[in-house]
């Protein structure tokens, strides 16, 4: 898992996918901001589509790649964080997200990682086996 970790924080902008509300495919990009005791964080507002596609489907895949070509793929599902004090420690780890959304307990501040049993890949064009890790 430390390979995964290592990849999201030397890559923090990342490709979520989800099935939309209309059925369609919908990627948009998010960003990592920290782990925790194993777990991976991300945010949204619940206002936006995707929150509203994860809370009626919340199976996602996530991406991330290189300049090298090398890639992290994600297959899982979405678990909802209501504990104030990481909802704060994302909002404290980034400006951007603290300007948007001023504190953990503003109501519209969404906070998720990745539910346990998720599926993880780090793969590249090298020819070599990719590395499978389950979350």
């Amino acid at each position: 898992m430390n390979d995964v970790k290592e990849f999201l924080e030397q890559n923090p902008v990342e490709y979520l996918a989800t099935i939309g509300l209309d059925g369609e495919a919908k990627v948009r990009p998010i960003m990592y901001y920290f782990e925790e005791n194993g777990k991976y964080y991300f945010c949204t507002s619940t206002q936006k589509p995707m929150y509203k596609e994860l809370e009626a489907n919340p199976k996602f895949e996530l991406t991330a790649a290189n300049p090298e070509f090398k890639w992290l793929r994600i297959s899982g599902e979405v678990e909802w964080i209501d504990d104030i004090e990481l909802k704060q420690k994302v909002i404290d780890s980034n400006e951007l997200v603290e300007s948007l959304y001023g504190s953990g307990d503003n109501p519209i501040f969404a906070v998720f990682t990745i539910k346990e049993g998720a599926k993880a890949v780090i793969a590249d064009f090298s020819g070599e086996p990719a590395k499978k890790y389950e979350l």
